[in-house]
């Protein structure tokens, strides 16, 4: 080997002999020989790998390509391949770019046992495993010459005085980069996928997992340490609510546990039972003081329960849906209510079952009125002949048979619009409703809340969005209506 390739290497074995800096080969030398012709094929991950406590496995480590810096020799066209790691699960395998004399490129990893393969200009040079440790750096090291390559691999135990040492840029990927999430629970619209260590499958040390509801950020837990009981860590959720309870495994499924208390910005409470951190049954105290005792869906009364007043006693409801709204006779007593049967309308407690009977009549008289009112109006109105858009009506479909217009009445009333669409072999649907009003060459179009867009095949809402509403130009011939320009048919 010539002198300048030797200096290279001198400076490598001078560096790790700097004093709080321990280097040692996979091999137990501080060199590897050169590959001479085609590199041995890849073997299987040893069965004894090397053993590391649990505890500081939580904590990452680099693998760190470096080149001689001598100039001399094969000094460009060198990459590192990461293929496979023994242990952890999600590893992304990678390849580094083409290097070059001085050059450095580091990965963050998991501590593992990795596959790894050295080429320069496509050729393969080495090809084997290497052992990471936690928080240390695993230095594979080009080191080439006139005569002959060789790679030199060696665990450095102080990264921050072995990076001082190289004061050289290196391109850093973080462990984002080179692991993916896994997945460990989708149940109940919730979706959990962890980030951490693990060794011979089975999570250890700490990770980062993070929660999804309708493919949104809901909570992340730092420091989270997977259990066959639950998941320890702080959970810090995306809407600030907090709660005083932990994460624990019930039925195989990691969920929130019973009666943990959970407490909104607002000041809204709840303490009961969850599918996984929905409430499904206890006790809600809402933001006016009043509570309800029984079963919710979406985080409001459902079924059969009490509603507890703040100030006034409490009333039995056949279903929590009717609140705030209950009209009836209902169950009813408190301190200072006599148990009994109290009367509401409309949520306003009344004195009798007179009053209420008044109160159910007179809902009755109204709506009978709202239904005569519009039907006299029809009949008392001029039979004039309705022209042009004012007498479309019906379903319409566009000429690829992707979109559907349908409008429920002539002259006014209310429609619904379908579009589908297709991304490769995925398909996707849009849906809005909309209020309309017509002339006969125009259609004032009014649209009901969000549209939705979603996967045709699974339901999965994707995204929701506003459309702004407006006058568009109309025409139909009782057959073909072109609505803003598109032609839809019956």
């Amino acid at each position: 080997m010539i002198v300048g390739n030797w200096g290279a290497k001198a400076l490598l074995i001078g560096v790790c002999m700097v004093g709080l800096i321990g280097c040692q080969t996979t091999t137990g030398d501080t060199s590897i020989p050169p590959v001479q012709g085609t590199a041995p094929a890849l073997s299987s991950a040893p069965s004894s790998a090397p053993q590391q406590t649990v505890a500081n496995l939580s904590e990452t480590a680099l693998i760190s390509f470096e080149l001689n810096n001598s100039g001399i020799g094969g000094y460009y066209g060198w990459q590192l391949q990461v293929t496979r790691a023994a242990n952890n699960a999600g590893f992304i395998p990678f390849i580094s770019n083409q290097l070059s004399s001085g050059q450095i490129q580091r990965f963050e990893v998991w501590p593992d046992r990795y596959a790894i393969n050295v080429y320069r200009l496509g050729d393969l040079q080495y090809s084997g495993w290497v052992d990471v440790h936690p928080a240390q750096i695993t230095v594979i090291y080009a080191d080439f010459g006139l005569l002959f390559d060789d790679v030199k691999i060696n665990n450095i135990a102080d990264p921050a005085l072995y990076q001082q040492a190289k004061n050289i840029p290196a391109l850093l990927t973080p462990i984002s980069s080179t692991y993916s999430p896994q997945t460990i629970q989708d149940t109940g619209g919730y979706r959990f996928d962890y980030r951490g260590p693990q060794q011979y499958g089975k999570h250890v040390g700490t990770g980062t997992v993070t929660i999804s509801k309708a493919g949104k950020e809901f909570a992340t837990i730092g420091n989270a340490a997977l259990e066959d009981t639950g998941i320890s860590g702080r959970i810090q959720f995306a809407d600030n609510r907090t709660t005083d309870g932990t994460i624990v495994r019930l039925n195989g499924i990691y969920q929130l546990a019973p009666e943990t208390r959970t407490i909104w910005p607002d000041g809204q409470e709840f303490t009961g039972r969850y599918q996984v951190f929905t409430p499904a049954d206890g006790l809600l105290r809402m933001v006016d003081g009043t509570s309800w005792k029984g079963a919710l869906r979406n985080e409001r009364p459902f079924g059969t329960g009490r509603v507890m007043f703040a100030a006034d006693g409490w009333i039995d409801l056949p279903s929590g849906e009717m609140f705030p709204n209950q009209t009836g006779t209902f169950s009813c007593g408190g301190k200072i209510v006599p148990v009994g049967e109290c009367y509401y309308h409309s949520g306003t407690r009344l004195a009798s079952a007179a009053e209420l009977d008044l109160m159910i009549e007179r809902d009755r008289q109204i709506a009978a009125k709202d239904v005569k009112q519009p039907r006299q109006q029809t009949m008392d109105a001029p039979q004039a002949t309705e022209t042009g858009c004012r007498q479309a009506s019906g379903t319409f479909h566009d000429t690829t048979g992707n979109s559907t217009l349908t409008l429920d009445t002539p002259g006014q009333g209310h429609g619904n619009f379908i579009s589908y669409t297709f991304g490769g072999a995925a398909k996707y649907r849009f849906e809005i409703d909309f209020t309309y009003t017509t002339t006969p060459d125009s259609i004032s179009v009014t649209y009901d809340g969000i549209g939705t867009y979603s996967n045709a095949a699974t339901g999965e809402v994707l995204q929701r969005m506003t459309i702004p509403s407006g006058t568009v130009p109309c025409q139909f011939d009782r057959d073909v209506l072109v609505f803003d320009g598109v032609e839809y048919r019956k």
